[in-house]
């Protein structure tokens, strides 16, 4: 079934420094694959100019070291998805010496349609038969030497998991061959890719011929005149009653049929646990609440595990700022590394907890195969915003933290996708603002706090929402909609989840570090330039340029619109702001350098105690309304004498709606680079006021003023 004139027979790979990818269908176990190839050498970004994500390791082999990169999960080559796209452009545009094709044992018929593909780029492959052992509980005995001798390259039974077959897979990577091409096209179709590939200058040419011949773009430049032949033998075959597509992928599935039944030795199908699983995790009435109960211990584990280290980290800042107190310096430099620059620091490393215990739980969810089952039940949800059921994943986190909720993005396929909910998640109510509303609900609406907070969570949601909908209407995107894959359920393994999580916080401090501690150290200059009272300083003036602004809402006291300012750098700051400035600020007390040792020390112990403690604490009931921090009597008596009821609660509209941090904006910069994170800060600012105006209309006429 080859075709020797379609491939350069090229030589087993030098692996000295070579680049291995891995590519395969979702769901066939690669990034595990990658974790047990690679040990600790993991690292994680974005592919340049996307936002589908990007991991690479060091592959250390007897012959030397090898880079190996993860392309993106992908069913085909055609690029009908941004990471087929992607596979597809770095295989002909950047054509690696090795190609590891991950295959599922258990699903081996549907992932061989692209190992045929990928037979025909004319590239050293090594085929990795993963998850033998979902295959074996299925019921399926496989013979993985037919499928050597049948496709012609290396084939390696493995369990990546368990690190099973991986010391063969590495030995089989020398002995990469370059595959014949398996499939012959009915005649007519065979004729055209036999010709078309003849006047084609690439190792892929049988693979490009065919896509051109199927009416695709491939995805490298071509000559006028071997693209004006694409057209006319495309259009002879058309005229001969042969679609050119419908032929291609049948020939493939045939084929793909064939291999399957060499490689199938015997086959008992049995009832599975996922069987057994899924008759309850996706039950018409028990589903619902299931996937709650999963997202809630998701978001609880986040949060109870992350709290005591954030708090942590909070102290140490607390110790360095004493420390610097001690020192004999001048009270500028000494507000300068204590709270300029050890506070920026702090602020970029207190976000590394929460991000590092989320992504454990994501990388649980999605490889133990939940998360597929939360968004098949959430789908019809989100269908009325026209986002697909992935996107409640982020949208949900996004009220605990919304930097880890737009990396969470990345699990929706779809570039417009990910963007509408990137820019609809800082509306969702972050844990750090709820401190500001209950303060000011409790000062201003004591009988009805609760009702005005829950009121705030709702209005964020909405807003984000229609968001979503509204640029997937400007952008003329119709309803998501798409097939859904459930894997089977999975025990991830530790380590490799671990190495996943730390990767990707690591990832984030060196993306968004600089940008947070630059905003920290401009705040600070601006609270403390000209030396002296803070109502003197260019903080205070700032806020008063702001007054005429807000004038319209209610609020100009500047002290009030001066809170705004450090509040885009974080929330939490904002009433430790109006604190100071309502009654000014204690100087930081010195610390000697023993007593502020044993206090990290002690608040380290504290720390690890109340991690342990989590562990029965995730299991118990939610808190479901968090006390009120304690505010001085003094600052509620300033509050209440500064703003009226309506104004107030124009005031908090506005602290929901605008620019929730700028970690977020580093974050939105990240995954979708500098123009729509600067449309995002634009709309929030605008769409806050504009709604904050609004409901203070609406509040003057409820409340009378």
């Amino acid at each position: 079934m080859g075709c020797p004139e379609c491939r350069d027979g090229a030589p087993p790979p030098d692996l000295q420094g070579a680049r291995v990818v891995t590519v395969g269908n979702p769901n066939t176990g690669k990034t595990t694959l990658i974790n047990a190839l690679a040990g600790s050498d993991l690292k994680v970004g974005n592919w340049p100019g996307t936002t589908v994500e990007r991991l690479e390791a060091v592959l250390r082999l007897p012959e030397g070291q090898a880079r190996l990169v993860d392309l993106p999960g992908a069913y085909g080559l055609s690029p009908t998805t941004p990471e087929e796209a992607l596979a597809a452009r770095e295989l002909l545009v950047h054509p690696p010496d090795v190609v590891v094709n991950v295959v599922d044992a258990g699903n081996l018929e549907r992932n061989l349609h692209l190992t045929l593909e990928l037979a025909e780029l004319g590239l050293p492959m090594v085929l990795a038969l993963n998850l033998m052992d979902e295959a074996e509980a299925k019921g399926y005995v496989l013979d993985p030497r037919a499928l050597e001798r049948a496709l012609g390259v290396p084939v390696v039974p493995l369990v990546a998991s368990r690190g099973e077959g991986v010391e063969a897979l590495l030995a089989a990577l020398a002995r990469a061959k370059t595959p014949e091409p398996q499939v012959r096209y009915p005649g007519a179709l065979e004729r055209a890719a036999r010709e078309l590939a003849g006047r084609i200058d690439h190792p892929a040419r049988r693979w490009i011929a065919l896509a051109l011949l199927a009416g695709e773009e491939a995805p490298l430049a071509l000559d006028d005149e071997v693209l004006e032949l694409a057209r006319r033998l495309r259009a002879e075959l058309e005229r001969a009653g042969i679609d050119p597509y419908l032929e291609i992928e049948n020939a493939r599935y045939a084929r793909a049929h064939e291999l399957a039944a060499e490689a199938l030795v015997g086959a008992e199908p049995r009832r599975t646990f996922t069987d057994r699983v899924d008759g309850w995790v996706l039950h018409p009435l028990l589903g619902g609440p299931i996937f709650l109960l999963g997202m809630l211990l998701a978001f609880r584990f986040t949060f109870l595990f992350s709290t005591p280290w954030v708090d942590f980290i909070g102290a140490v800042q607390e110790v360095l700022a004493g420390w610097v107190a001690a020192l004999p310096l001048p009270p500028l430099a000494a507000s300068f590394l204590a709270d300029g620059l050890v506070g920026g620091v702090g602020t970029v490393i207190s976000f590394a907890p929460v991000l590092f215990f989320l992504y454990l739980a994501l990388a649980f969810l999605e490889t133990s195969g939940f998360l597929a089952r939360a968004a098949f039940i959430a789908d019809r949800m989100m269908l009325l915003a026209g986002l697909p059921g992935r996107a409640f994943i982020p949208l949900i986190l996004g009220f605990g933290c919304n930097v880890p909720a737009v990396y969470g993005t990345r699990i929706l396929s779809g570039r417009l996708d990910r963007l509408r909910v990137g820019l609809a998640i800082p509306f969702m109510s972050c844990s750090a603002r709820l401190v500001v509303f209950t303060l000011f609900a409790a000062v201003f609406f004591p009988e009805r706090a609760a009702l005005v907070v829950f009121g705030l969570y709702l209005l964020g949601m909405a807003v984000g929402l229609l968001t979503a909908w509204g640029l997937g209407r400007a952008a003329g995107q119709p309803a998501s909609t798409g097939l859904m894959e459930l894997p089977p359920y999975r025990l991830p393994t530790f380590a490799v989840i671990l190495k996943q999580a730390w990767a990707r916080t690591r990832s984030f401090l060196e993306g968004a570090g600089g940008p947070i501690l630059l905003a920290v150290l401009f705040v600070w200059l601006l609270l403390n330039l000209p030396p002296g009272h803070l109502a003197e300083s260019l903080y205070a003036r700032t806020a008063g340029w702001l007054a005429p602004l807000f004038a319209p809402l209610g609020v100009e006291d500047w002290r009030l619109l001066g809170a705004l300012i450090p509040g885009f750098v974080a929330k939490e700051v904002v009433v430790g702001t109006l604190a100071v400035s309502y009654l000014g600020a204690e100087p930081t007390a010195a610390l000697g350098f023993v007593q502020g040792l044993g206090q990290i020390l002690s608040t380290f112990w504290a720390s690890v105690l109340t991690t342990l403690g989590a562990v029965p604490a995730l299991f118990g009931l939610p808190q479901l309304a968090p006390p009120p921090p304690d505010a001085p009597t003094a600052l509620q008596a300033a509050l209440r004498a500064s703003v009226t009821p309506a104004a107030a609660l124009a005031y908090m509209v506005y602290v929901l709606l605008y620019t929730p941090c700028v970690a977020t904006v580093a974050a939105l910069k990240n995954e979708f680079g500098r123009f729509w994170a600067a449309v995002a800060v634009v709309y929030e600012l605008t769409l806050a006021w504009l709604v904050a105006w609004g409901v203070y209309r609406l509040a003057l006429l409820w409340l009378g003023g």
